[in-house]
């Protein structure tokens, strides 16, 4: 094959194999430890196993009689990376935030967002000034004897 002609076609094969790969990670190991995996791990790792498939194609397609060495270091390489990728996915599960912690995290950030807009009535734009307390409306509640 002319090389003019397989560049272009290693090039769209890359563009594949990023995409391929990134679906097959997130299938294998799990959408939510790719979201907490440091990014430039997944991108490391995922340009780095495309590019070996492209040099794999490469030496395939240019080799004239039997299938050269580089391709077996290639394919090793890829396993390695493969291998790598795992290790990384299992750290991050092993270390992932409980659903405890997650719990009580949601539940800060929603105390914190609803006092700020707990106050309904004229008290709360001047919230700064607290002798100003009485432009507040009375609540009915707050009108019933006990």
């Amino acid at each position: 094959m002319s090389s003019r002609l397989l560049r272009p076609l290693l090039i769209v094969e890359f563009l594949f194999a990023v995409q391929v790969l990134s679906s097959f990670w997130a299938a294998v190991g799990g959408q939510y430890h790719l979201e907490l995996m440091f990014w430039g791990w997944k991108l490391g790792l995922n340009l780095f196993a495309a590019m070996l498939i492209v040099a794999i194609t490469a030496c395939v397609a240019t080799a004239e009689s039997s299938l050269p060495r580089r391709v077996w270091v290639y394919a090793g390489l890829l396993l390695a990376t493969c291998v790598v990728a795992g290790m990384v996915t299992y750290y991050y599960h092993l270390n992932e935030p409980s659903d405890e912690e997650n719990d009580l995290r949601q539940d800060q950030t929603a105390a914190q967002s609803t006092s700020a807009d707990a106050l309904p009535d004229p008290a709360r734009l001047l919230a700064a000034h607290h002798g100003l307390t009485g432009f507040a409306a009375k609540r009915r509640l707050e009108l019933r004897h006990i």
